[in-house]
């Protein structure tokens, strides 16, 4: 999220202006403690004095995850945003070879028949230790979980290893989201990761070798922390990356055709059936089926649209649109007709209700959505 949004839902929420979706997606930054450090900072001044009429800083976050905690009216005072692809939920749609950009729908009673309880996904996990035994993580947690002289914490939707320490038997733990689930990982050196839905992070509990190896299925973002003796490596399907110290997206889940590794920061290497390429600030290597890989040109902010909490499809089939959509909000998706080469494009955020973001591609005219249970069906 960046924080001109962040600035603005918390002046909405402050007015007790917000709506359910913005007050959601303000309550998951508030369990971020990087945002949650925005709210000591000069920029917020003015707005806390005008809400709490002097009370220490301090008290801040108490009082503002009290109010959270509150039932808020929404106001429906429509306020312009600072960027457009956070004015509101939109789908680009691909007609005659052309895009066209469409408003999220305004909400009536139809819109109520599909699926009321597909809520977008929340902080959630179940790190499994080297024992087997499993704990399970929300984004109501707050504990110290130990392992022989590991203490693992938990706050929120974050999991922080102590400090590397000195042992030496390697023991391995696993991070795994569900669908409808993503989750914060500090690693003991340091690493910082970003897990999304469905996906998984396997890692020693401590790095006590000459290099720093961890494996991921399905997709993660990460911020390595630099150690030129000790190359972090990341393992995905059959492919690997090696950094030194830098920011990077994997995408790499086992029902979708290709691997897709995006460079943020610094450089890696990545490696895939005895080829080797060095990727710069912006390049995205994708490895497909037929084990052959090439190299794009990419804007790198795309690829981390999910952990930012947007939706970013460019040109994309409609099978790899719901796929996405699919993990996020726990649903199952079939198709009925000659549907799958529809494509779609656009910016949608992921705290929107299902059905809001469904009623949109409707939009198209292109695309029908029957909803039974948990499976949306998708039809011409």
């Amino acid at each position: 999220m960046h924080i001109d949004e962040f600035k603005d839902l918390l002046e909405k929420y402050l007015d007790d202006r917000i709506t359910p979706h913005e007050r959601q997606r303000l309550t998951i930054a508030l369990e971020d403690p990087d945002y949650m450090q925005l709210l000591d900072e000069t920029i917020y001044g003015e707005l806390v004095a005008r809400a709490y009429e002097g009370e220490p800083d301090e008290g801040i976050r108490q009082l503002i995850q009290q109010r959270l905690d509150q039932e808020v009216t929404p106001v429906h005072t429509i306020r312009p945003r600072r960027y457009r692809w956070a004015v509101a939920a939109a789908i680009l749609a691909l007609v005659a070879g052309t895009y066209a950009w469409l408003q999220r729908p305004a909400k009536h009673p139809a819109a109520q028949q599909l699926i009321a309880n597909a809520m977008p996904g929340t902080h959630k996990a179940i790190l499994t230790l080297s024992d087997g035994s499993k704990v399970t993580l929300d984004s109501t947690g707050n504990q110290v979980i130990r392992q022989g002289a590991t203490a693992i914490h938990q706050q929120g939707g974050q999991l922080k290893y102590d400090a590397q320490s000195t042992a030496t038997s390697i023991q391995y733990n696993t991070l795994a989201t569900p669908r409808g689930g993503q989750f914060r990982i500090t690693l003991p050196d340091g690493t910082k990761v970003w897990l999304n839905a469905a996906s998984t992070l396997r890692y020693p509990t401590a790095f006590t070798g000459p290099e720093r190896l961890v494996e991921v299925n399905g997709e993660a973002y990460f911020e390595v922390a630099g150690n030129a003796s000790h190359p972090f490596k990341v393992k995905i399907k059959d492919a690997e990356v090696q950094v030194l110290g830098t920011s990077f997206n994997v995408n790499a889940y086992a029902d979708e055709p290709i691997i897709q590794t995006t460079l943020l920061e610094g450089s890696i290497k990545f490696s895939a059936n005895n080829n080797h390429v060095l990727l710069k600030p912006g390049q995205q290597a994708v490895l497909a089926t037929n084990k052959e890989f090439h190299i794009n040109e990419v804007d790198p902010n795309d690829a981390i649209a999910w952990k930012n909490g947007y939706f970013l499809f460019k040109n994309e089939g409609i099978e790899s649109v719901m796929r996405t959509i699919a993990r996020w909000y726990d649903v199952d998706v079939s198709y009925e007709g000659d549907v799958k080469k529809q494509r779609l494009g656009g910016t949608v955020s992921r705290y929107e209700n299902l059905e809001d973001l469904l009623k949109t591609i409707e939009l198209t005219k292109s695309l029908k959505f029957k909803i039974e249970g948990r499976r949306v069906t998708i039809m011409p």
